[in-house]
């Protein structure tokens, strides 16, 4: 019984600290867009967390979230919404994204977060001034008022580069409040997404092909695969890094076991749609797991993980293929912002000091498995 109760307060504390991303506030109306694959739990966490707050939560509810946007059925009953969360990607899609610009609905998702278990986890629970405070530290070597060469290392033999205009970045730093540290969605519009902690990017999908981008890139983990590579053998391990070899920003040719074989087949039967490299992004909260053991969750929100991103171009049915590395050392123009996996912010005396509002410092920054 005692055990139940602890469980159930988990995930009510991982519910009020979701609607802390959303900015839920009193009066307002709060809509879950849910399927089937949410468990009970944690709908009657948000309701709960919802309730205390003093707002209105309403549920929609389907048997399988398919496509990328809500039901028609739904539109409706959306519409009346101050903030939305939603189960399957749907921020923007058409209907959402002229919800958010016409009303300023807000939207945060929560597809990684539908078991009690993910929605208790620690990093659903991250203190969000810390997380918000690691972004600009990490990405303020960018705003030195000229190009930037990035360059990406690690010791299985990724070495990999990309130049990066000052114009560039002025516009997607411009663009993106996330390089400044606004991760909430406490804004008429805004997006937020559950556990927080994903991007922003070096290279986004929205930018133009950037043929600058070369060298070898050693890939932990695909979303076409389950599993991870460990430097080991056993259940859920890749036999061997996935290896991609850049030119021109274009994959040239991939290397590596039967996880390599299905990215090539994948490439091979849409040459233009798939082998640009479209996304490079940094993961910013230090209690996501590196791996769960579930298809297309490989960690890409882990402070100090590096995700990337391959596809087309701006078509509207373009392909995109995510995959993680976790051990990189990245250097802006020399500095060091990730080492061998570990986010440079997280050892910044000024974070330790906001992290030790709530605890030992070490222990708060510590990195999740």
């Amino acid at each position: 019984m005692a055990t139940n109760f602890l469980q159930s307060m988990a995930v009510l504390e991982g519910a009020r600290a979701a609607l802390k991303v959303g900015a839920v506030s009193k009066g307002e109306r709060v809509g879950f867009i849910c399927d089937l694959r949410v468990e009970p739990d944690v709908i009657y966490a948000f309701f709960a967390a919802a309730g205390e707050l003093g707002a209105s939560p309403f549920l929609c509810m389907v048997d399988r979230g398919r496509g990328y946007g809500p039901p028609d059925e739904f539109v409706e009953a959306i519409k009346t919404a101050n903030v939305l969360y939603f189960s399957w990607e749907m921020a923007n899609s058409l209907v959402i994204k002229a919800l958010r610009q016409e009303r300023g609905i807000r939207c945060v998702g929560f597809p990684h977060c539908r078991t009690a278990a993910l929605l208790s986890d620690d990093a659903v629970r991250f203190p969000l001034d810390v997380l918000s405070a690691l972004y600009p530290k990490t990405w303020d070597p960018f705003r030195c008022g000229k190009n930037v060469d990035v360059q990406i290392t690690d010791t299985k033999g990724t070495d990999f580069r990309i130049t990066l205009t000052k114009e560039n970045i002025e516009e997607k730093f411009a663009q993106d409040p996330r390089y400044s540290g606004q991760i909430v969605a406490n804004k008429p519009g805004y997006v937020s997404h559950l556990p927080v902690g994903h991007g922003p990017n070096v290279l986004s999908p929205s930018e133009p092909h950037n043929a600058t981008s070369e060298g070898t890139i050693r890939l932990d983990a695909l979303t076409l695969a389950p599993g991870v590579y460990r430097g080991w053998t056993g259940d859920s391990a890749y036999q061997e890094p996935v290896t991609c070899h850049m030119k021109q920003g274009r994959i040239v040719s991939i290397e590596g076991g039967k996880e390599a074989d299905m990215f090539r087949r994948v490439i091979a039967a849409d040459l233009d749609n798939v082998c640009q490299l479209r996304e490079i992004g940094v993961g910013h909260n230090p209690k996501v797991p590196t791996f769960r053991g579930e298809r297309g969750y490989h960690g890409a929100n882990h402070a100090g993980a590096v995700h990337w991103g391959f596809g087309g171009g701006h078509q509207k049915k373009r392909i995109h293929v995510d995959a993680i590395i976790f051990q990189t050392t990245v250097k802006a123009n020399g500095t060091v912002i990730i080492e061998r996996g570990r986010l440079k912010a997280l050892d910044d005396p000024e974070i330790r000091q906001m992290a030790s509002q709530y605890g030992d410092p070490d222990r708060v920054l510590a990195e999740a498995l």
